[in-house]
């Protein structure tokens, strides 16, 4: 088995923070407008009948990502030109704009997790797709998910028309399983369910030949 080095900070990546969603104003708001209201991730990236959502939905959809394994508000810091100190501030400290969500859940729920097979789902607000974020996010995910998850499996699901995520998928190491033929019904046309995954083993070569590089 590869020896994989542990993240130095756990909750960071290169530009993005980590954390807990909080029943604030502030987390619902954001979930509401910039996730749940979202137009293109109610068309690209979810089952759910395009239509405006209440904000009721928002505390609802705060605590399943409570409830998941794993699910956290991905941020972007908040740089001040006065912070002078040459410490670095621990990340219950820092200042942080959520950009999205990522989350890792048991496939089958709560009582399946011996089967160590789970499902990744992953949304960015518009204004913060297409600049590398999701890929930095969900190799972050993957890392949590196989070092400190215990979870042999990680899979996921991308609506055949959804070609941006698809292609984001394959890049960071997701293999293509198979898919549900014509399952979902978008704009007059029927549309498939492109089942992808990636493997204990698969992460770890991949790491590997990062760390050799």
């Amino acid at each position: 088995m590869a020896s994989i080095q542990a993240s130095v900070d756990l909750f960071k990546s290169e530009r993005l923070i980590y954390r807990a969603p909080e029943d604030t104003p502030e987390d619902k708001e954001f979930i509401h407008s910039s996730i749940l209201n979202d137009q293109t991730i109610q068309g690209m990236s979810t089952l759910r009948l395009s239509r405006p959502t209440n904000k009721n939905a928002a505390d609802e959809f705060i605590k399943t990502l409570q409830g998941f394994v794993l699910g956290v508000l991905i941020c972007l810091p908040v740089t001040s030109e006065d912070n002078t100190t040459s410490e670095t501030p621990s990340n219950q400290s820092i200042k942080t704009i959520p950009i999205g969500h990522v989350n890792i859940s048991n496939r089958f729920g709560p009582d399946t997790s011996h089967h160590r097979n789970a499902m990744l789902g992953i949304s960015f607000a518009e204004g913060y797709r297409g600049q590398g974020y999701g890929a930095e996010a969900i190799n972050w995910a993957l890392d949590w998910a196989f070092q400190y998850g215990g979870f042999h499996r990680i899979c996921l699901g991308a609506f055949s028309f959804n070609t941006n995520a698809l292609k984001l998928y394959r890049k960071v190491g997701f293999r293509e399983e198979g898919r549900e033929r014509e399952s979902v019904f978008r704009l007059r046309k029927w549309h498939d369910v492109i089942v992808m995954a990636m493997l204990e083993h698969e992460w770890e070569a991949l790491r590997s030949n990062v760390s050799e590089n």
